[in-house]
């Protein structure tokens, strides 16, 4: 299981955040088939010209990665070496970044644009790349103490 406060505290964000996400999908598809008014239109949770089914493919695939890897994270499994970790962190950092611009730049200078404005996918978006910092960060830590621990063997 979760070994330590801090890779708990990893775990249960990356929980609550790929929870999120799925309420995401779910709301999604619910406005798609079944229509509710509390929920925004079925429109302003696209932010793209990605065919809806293309979306809801890549979607269950993504869940299905969340799922891997929050089971990873619980467990305190290392599924990666700290290059690989290192790699993960960055695309997360490129893609949260990446993901932010969009977010400002629509508040601030192009409100007149869809993609900029789609702040339902935009903030999952970075809702997304969060848990891949989670993971690679986890990950990293997990890395850092199988190395030490080795070390001190070898050496002692």
């Amino acid at each position: 299981m979760v070994k330590g406060r801090m890779d708990a505290m990893l775990t249960c964000a990356a929980v609550a955040i790929s929870v999120a996400f799925l309420l995401r999908v779910v709301g999604q598809a619910v406005q798609r088939w079944m229509p509710q008014g509390w929920l925004p239109p079925f429109g302003e949770w696209q932010g793209s010209a990605i065919p809806y089914s293309a979306l809801l493919g890549a979607q269950v695939v993504i869940l299905s990665l969340l799922v891997f890897a929050l089971r990873c994270m619980a467990q305190g499994r290392r599924v990666m070496g700290q290059r690989m970790s290192r790699a993960v962190i960055g695309a997360g950092a490129v893609y949260f970044g990446v993901m932010a611009v969009r977010l400002l730049v629509g508040l601030f200078w192009l409100p007149e644009s869809m993609w900029f404005t789609a702040w339902i996918s935009t903030s999952f978006h970075l809702a997304l790349a969060s848990v891949a910092l989670l993971w690679g960060w986890q990950q990293m830590r997990i890395s850092r103490s199988e190395n030490r621990r080795s070390a001190r063997r070898s050496c002692g």
